[in-house]
């Protein structure tokens, strides 16, 4: 007859500790197990007043592991290890294939490729497949989209990411030479325009700039035309120093972190749409799903402070 185990702490408090002493991190621990970092502290703190030693020194920004910690770290890990791959061998084939991630041309080029690599990095293990494309159809399984809405439909799991905004971009060089420093100098500009979106319905364009800034409308028919569809094309002709371009600040935003486009002026206006990230109603709960809309979520969230940072010092 086998001996019974000796009551063991709970799964999710060893669950929580070994995630965080192996990223040693509270906060990468939580977005690998899809939690706040409140409950991760919360869960150590139980399993330390239940073993009744600290497996954490803890300081202000970061987390270091105590000799029980680090002893008991690499039997957890080993454990979970073996559980996982116990498991993976059982769930149906679907759950090892890979991440499906898909979205339009432009937020594929301009947002997701800059920024893939720290996905990678906290979840070197998980396989990814990049797809670009414009259907608009429902996510099948293992399937995750960023999609550009109004509302999402019905019978998908949908997180907004931020609204859209679009301000007048150009290259700094451009701008030096033009001497662009206020609206009225964008009648002697080369623009650059997308034309209006046939899914998604009149977004604002240069005419409406133009008019919203006291100058006549009929005066914003100069440049060089961009079918939605090729807007990173159009931010990248900015870069370049074609011209002005009336640019979405999700896209764009890499390119302003790294001086590429500069807003010489405002006024900043909204679109009709939102970035959502969308899967299979219910597929938000898979592990590979969960890690991506959380590491999405910071990563928008993180530049939508800085956009705020940067209003408010200006």
């Amino acid at each position: 007859m086998a001996m019974p185990l000796r009551r063991l702490p709970a799964l999710g408090s060893l669950r929580a500790f070994e995630a965080a002493a192996r990223l040693s991190s509270f906060k990468a621990a939580a977005s690998e197990l899809a939690v706040t970092p409140g409950a991760i502290s919360q869960q150590i703190r139980g399993l330390e007043d239940d073993l009744q030693v600290k497996l954490f020194t803890r300081a202000v920004r970061s987390v270091t592991l105590t000799a029980e910690g680090r002893h008991l770290q690499p039997a957890l890990s080993a454990a979970f290890l073996q559980i996982r791959d116990a498991v993976d061998q059982i769930r149906p084939a679907v759950s090892n294939k890979p991440l499906t991630v898909a979205a339009n041309g432009p937020v594929v080029s301009k947002y997701l490729l800059p920024r893939m690599h720290r996905f990678s990095e906290r979840y070197p293990d998980l396989r990814v497949n990049i797809e670009s494309g414009y259907d608009i159809r429902q996510p099948e399984t293992g399937e995750v989209f960023i999609r550009f809405f109004e509302t999402p439909g019905q019978g998908v799991f949908s997180q907004k990411l931020c609204d859209e905004y679009v301000l007048p971009l150009a290259s700094p060089k451009l701008i030096e030479r033009l001497d662009l420093r206020k609206p009225a100098d964008m009648l002697r500009a080369p623009l650059l325009h997308l034309t209006e979106c046939e899914t998604f319905g009149p977004s604002p364009d240069w005419p409406t700039w133009f008019a919203r800034v006291g100058l006549n409308a009929s005066d914003a028919g100069h440049g060089i035309q961009f079918h939605p569809r090729n807007a990173d094309h159009a931010i990248e002709a900015a870069v370049n120093g074609m011209g002005v371009v009336l640019g979405r600040r999700f896209l764009s935003r890499m390119d302003m972190v790294e001086v590429r486009l500069v807003s010489p002026f405002g006024p900043m206006l909204p679109m009709n749409v939102s970035y959502f990230v969308v899967c299979r109603e219910g597929e938000e709960r898979h592990p590979d799903i969960a890690a991506f809309i959380n590491w999405i979520g910071e990563e928008t969230a993180a530049m939508a402070n800085a956009v705020a940072v940067e209003a408010t010092n200006e």
